[in-house]
């Protein structure tokens, strides 16, 4: 909205200027000279700069574009993991029954049973 105030008065101004502006001039650059009138030349600059800017814009957005690919690319990998170990955790955890028939449950091993020097 902010850009529509902006740009509607300057669309303005510059059409009313190329329309009171019709006397044609002898303009240069260099050395090619032609004949136009100021308010042509005023158009034909704007447009230029306006397809300038928009080229800018695209480039920038393209630079954007690829960052999200890349970021949903890396969410959707990361998703796959987390389901992958949210299923690892939901299935139960089989008990291996010993000789005697009763499950067999490992217990962490003690700091003095992995050292018998203390």
């Amino acid at each position: 909205m902010i850009r529509l105030i902006l740009v509607v008065p300057f669309l303005l101004v510059l059409v009313a200027f190329t329309a009171s502006n019709q006397d044609p001039l002898d303009m240069w650059l260099l050395t090619y000279s032609w004949k136009t009138s100021a308010g042509v030349l005023a158009l034909s600059v704007a447009c230029i700069a306006f397809l300038l800017g928009a080229f800018c814009l695209w480039v920038v957005e393209l630079r954007q574009r690829r960052r999200a690919r890349k970021a949903e690319q890396h969410v959707r990998e990361l998703e796959a993991q987390l389901a992958q170990a949210q299923a690892a955790l939901a299935t139960p955890m089989r008990l291996e029954p010993t000789l005697a028939g009763t499950p067999h449950i490992p217990l962490p091993e003690l700091e003095n049973e992995r050292n018998p020097n203390v």
